[in-house]
């Protein structure tokens, strides 16, 4: 037996004592030190009295005990005593657990009669639970078991708690399920004041060539909806199989027209009217794909006219080259169009174009020939048009550009502003396409980008007649150093030679020349940002922009601030589209008010054509590093086109304990696609 006194550091492996008095018994390996004492094992540190050690088994016990856990595990507080039963296994006893604040902080705090640690399974157990706030008492479980590292196990996760107008009083108490390593789900009952109960479930799975989630939400009987069973259905899948094949499905339905807009949270879910089912199965060959969709809709308009693909097979091909600088492409595309009262049939496309693009540093001139070739089989085809129409439509253009560049200051800075001049010629003459339906085809939404685009119809049923020269000019101002862009300005007007009869409704374009499109993005202070974007159409009589500003027909400015942190976060915007019939400005913010840790978030999306606000967000988030408190509510009107349509209102709470998890709604993904920049801490 060995004894030392007076400031003992003893070591062994990875074991440590630091203590006054120490007792050694050389044959048993025991250690004992009745004054207070330091005691470090891997991944954790004690300070206790009355220490007793066994160093060949490591094994031990101490009382009056403060501890912390390094690692994942990340733990601090007292216990009465701790029997250490191995390395991997503790016991604890008249625990208090707090999360890593600094030590003086007793914002909250766990109380336990007992508590087991368990490395090996990655389990904490808890008995006679207290969580306390401010040393007062708010919530008790006899029972409590958590993970200690990464890994998963089943149990009730955190409930979220809210109240709405349309929904009353709501509560959801999650349930988690780790079926195995690569599949688990959660469980979401929830019960609503005012509809009753619903059960909502979410699985998902994980292989070596695919993954996928299946998640859906059931309301046996609606209390608000005439008492009818009512639900929703998402699949999700992706994968690749023997290397080339690949998968994937994106299914949603939901049980009647009215779900989303009772049950949806935000104006984009609420807005939608047609819900994608789809399935899609591609070959990747060397350098060919062939790819096969299966695409419908679920239309909760009656007056949809959407169709669907059942089914569309895609081929792609190589670039072929020829010689110097000459290439060709072929796009090839069959499908089958199907809808419930309109006219069906079959649609065969293959679209060769040659390229001779002829590149400098000084800018590129690229000439392009391609031809149009579609062959239809219509089945219920209107009376006096043909089943079988086909098309052989040419189309030539011509792009060319030149960059002029010349070194400025910007701001002090050393910077290179270039002239960018942009001309672009198109020539795709007329051809008669009205004896063949509409499928996938609608026109294009005007803007600077699409000034430069081969045909002015999205999808393939309609092909745009095109006698035009395009004129563009980019100016940009760009930072010698890092090329970083300061300044970037576009104008830009189509001229028609001709008048472009191909129209999706009957009237034609007889205009001399398209609107004016212009942009200007710009770096104006440090983190601001501003961007503009407008359509001016010089061919609007003055009657009509003396009355309702039809001659401009698009116009956006959006204006944001965004710091290095980016915890202070300024978006305004106003938005103002004829073709679309809206106009709207949008402010939202996320801004420190003290230097506690409160701030103020929020998002006010208002009308100016119905005069009423569409969204309403106003937050309060305040804390510290070891608990947040969030306390949001929501205005929100479903429907956007009625000038009548009334708004709900609703309250969500969230208490983040660090360390410990988040009761409550999850308030962070709700503002994350509502406040633009926003980042869930």
């Amino acid at each position: 037996m060995t004894e030392l006194f007076g400031g003992v550091h003893l070591e062994r492996g990875s074991q440590a004592i630091v203590t006054e008095t120490l007792r050694l018994e050389h044959d048993t390996g025991q250690v004992t030190a009745p004054s207070q004492s330091y005691l470090a094992y891997p991944g954790i540190r004690l300070i206790g009295r009355d220490l007793q050690v066994n160093l060949d088994n490591e094994s031990g016990r101490i009382t009056g005990v403060s501890y912390r856990f390094s690692g994942e595990t990340n733990l601090r507080g007292q216990a009465e005593r701790i029997e250490i039963a191995s390395p991997e296994l503790m016991h604890l006893q008249r625990v208090r657990y707090h999360t890593s604040c600094k030590p003086d902080n007793k914002a909250w705090s766990i109380h336990a009669r007992k508590l087991d640690l368990d490395k090996v399974t990655g389990r904490g157990k808890a008995r006679d639970v207290h969580l306390r706030i401010a040393d007062i008492p708010v919530l008790y479980t006899p029972y409590l078991s958590f993970p200690i590292d990464d890994r998963r196990k089943s149990g009730f996760l955190v409930p979220m708690i809210g109240n709405s107008d349309q929904n009353g009083f709501d509560i959801t108490l999650p349930y988690y399920w780790n079926i195995a390593p690569n599949m688990d789900a959660t469980l979401f009952p929830r019960y609503m004041s005012k509809r009753g109960a619903m059960l909502g479930g979410e699985f998902r799975y994980l292989t070596p060539r695919d993954q996928g989630t299946i998640s859906g939400q059931l309301i046996p009987s609606d209390s608000a909806y005439d008492n009818r069973s009512r639900g929703s259905l998402h699949i999700e899948q992706s994968g690749r199989f023997w290397q080339r094949w690949a998968t994937s499905i994106d299914y949603n339905r939901v049980s009647d027209d009215d779900y989303l807009d009772d049950l949806g949270t935000s104006l984009d879910e609420t807005s939608v009217r047609h819900l994608l089912q789809s399935g899609t199965l591609s070959y990747a060959g060397n350098g060919w794909s062939l790819t096969g969709l299966i695409q419908t809709y679920q239309t909760l308009d009656s007056s949809s006219s959407t169709y669907g693909r059942l089914p569309q097979v895609l081929l792609t091909l190589p670039r072929f080259d020829f010689g110097p600088g000459l290439n060709a492409t072929l796009h090839t595309q069959y499908d089958y169009f199907h809808h419930d009262s309109l006219v069906n049939g079959h649609r065969f496309v293959l679209f060769p174009r040659l390229n001779w693009p002829l590149r400098r540093s000084y800018g590129h001139l690229i000439p392009s020939l391609g031809v149009h070739l579609s062959q239809y089989q219509l089945e219920d085809q209107e009376e006096g048009f043909p089943d079988a129409p086909s098309h052989a439509i040419p189309t030539f253009d011509l792009d060319g550009q030149l960059v002029f560049e010349r070194p400025i200051k910007w701001l002090g800075s050393r910077a290179l502003q270039t002239l960018e001049p942009r001309l672009f010629y198109l020539y795709t003459p007329y051809q008669d396409q009205s004896e063949t339906p509409v499928f996938d085809s609608s026109e294009l939404g005007f803007n600077y980008s699409n000034l430069f685009r081969t045909n002015r119809f999205t999808g393939l049923d309609r092909i745009g007649d095109a006698n035009q020269l395009t004129l563009g000019l980019t100016s940009r101002t760009l930072g010698q150093s890092n090329g970083e862009e300061f300044l970037r300005a576009s104008i830009g007007r189509m001229f028609y030679f001709a008048d472009r009869r191909v129209q999706i409704s009957d009237s034609e374009d007889i205009q001399p020349g398209s609107p004016y499109a212009g942009e200007i993005a710009a770096k104006l202070l440090d983190h601001w940002n501003g961007r503009v974007s407008l359509e001016w159409d010089p061919q609007a009589t003055e009657e009509d922009a003396a009355t309702d500003g039809t001659a401009w027909n698009k116009r956006t400015f959006e204006l944001e601030y965004r710091n290095p942190n980016n915890d202070r976060l300024l978006n305004l915007a106003y938005r103002f589209n004829q073709d679309s019939d809206y106009e709207d400005t949008d402010l939202s913010f996320r801004w420190p008010i003290s230097e506690g840790g409160t701030e103020l978030v929020g998002r006010w999306l208002y009308s100016m054509k119905q005069q009423h606000t569409m969204e309403a967000i106003a937050g309060l988030e305040f804390g510290q590093c070891c608990w947040r408190l969030r306390l949001l509510g929501q205005y929100l009107i479903n429907d956007r086109d009625s000038d009548t349509a009334t708004g709900s209102t609703s309250v969500m709470v969230q208490l983040e304990l660090a360390g410990l998890g988040r009761i409550g709604d999850s308030i962070g993904e709700f503002l994350a696609p509502r406040i633009s920049g926003y980042q869930i801490n």
